[in-house]
């Protein structure tokens, strides 16, 4: 699993709650500007008089750096100083702590590295086998699956990884330029049933709606009819796309225990899902295909 590290004492870093995307990308144009000075990461690392992999760890955004490294930084490349106010401005942006910042002590394993990647995405494409994808679904279905995946947990804490679901739904699917969502889901996901025939029903006509009204939110239901396909071979898995061409895609593969998660960017392993993810789509019925009755 990717997490984000941090260097206790570094001169480089300070505590935060996670990589931002504007992390990352202040990060990615770091090491552009750097190589586009023709500047080796060690003789970088040297000028700053730091370990070469300290610096590696700032340009792979896996600590934050502080505004006196970034300046020396853009001294030592040569950039302009407009540019390099710009890039300063963008520093203290990605300084900030994540959204997600107070849900820390109960966020997944599987979503630390992931949460703010998924809320800037311009496209995610979600395979779901057992059940409706989370960012689809609706409160009573949710809270039914938390209080199975959390037996142990209050109803404050259910209440609480409620909200982080809603805030995640809320930046990804309802933000101003919202995420573009295609849900591949099988059919077994429609019949099976989660918590009350009235809950089933709200979770069923939710998913209905964007048949209807489908808007940046794509559904395509897999019938069993359709018999094996490659995506049968693994479970529920999301691919990350960005309009930002320095953030590659990601991949999301969950488990049943949030430590057997997995997020990538290998691209031998998104471009294996994203082959699997288009064969399916063309077995899968058409996205106006009603799932709910008239």
């Amino acid at each position: 699993m990717i997490r984000p590290a941090t260097e206790k004492g570094s001169p480089l870093s300070r505590p935060r709650s996670g990589p931002t995307v504007a992390l990352r990308l202040l990060a990615a144009d770091l090491r552009s500007r750097r190589e586009a000075a023709g500047i080796t990461m060690e003789a970088a690392a040297a000028a700053l008089g730091v370990h070469e992999m300290t610096l590696s760890r700032l340009e792979n955004a896996r600590t934050a750096p502080r505004t006196a490294t970034v300046g020396h930084l853009l001294r030592l490349y040569g950039t302009p100083e407009p540019e390099a106010d710009a890039v300063l401005a963008a520093l203290h942006e990605a300084l900030q702590p994540g959204w997600w910042h107070p849900y820390r002590d109960i966020l997944p394993a599987h979503l630390e590295g992931a949460i703010d990647l998924e809320s800037a995405a311009s496209l995610i494409r979600t395979y779901a086998p057992g059940l409706v994808p989370e960012l689809l679904q609706t409160p009573a279905y949710a809270r039914e699956l938390l209080t199975q995946r959390h037996p142990r947990a209050g109803e404050d804490e259910i209440e609480r990884r409620l909200q982080l679901l809603h805030e995640r739904q809320q930046h990804t699917l309802h933000r101003d330029n919202p995420v573009r969502l295609w849900a591949l889901i099988e059919e077994t996901v429609l019949a099976r049933p989660v918590g009350s025939p009235t809950t089933m029903r709200e979770q069923l006509e939710h998913l209905d709606q964007f048949t209807v009204h489908r808007g940046a939110v794509t559904v395509q239901v897999i019938p069993a009819a359709a018999g094996a396909h490659p995506l049968l071979l693994g479970g529920p898995a999301d691919i990350l796309r960005y309009t930002q061409c320095a953030l590659d895609d990601r991949l999301v593969a969950r488990g049943l225990h949030a430590e057997a998660a997995t997020l990538t960017d290998d691209l031998d392993a998104v471009r294996t899902y994203q082959a699997a993810m288009d064969i399916t789509a063309t077995l899968a019925l058409p996205p106006t295909t009603r799932i709910t009755a008239s």
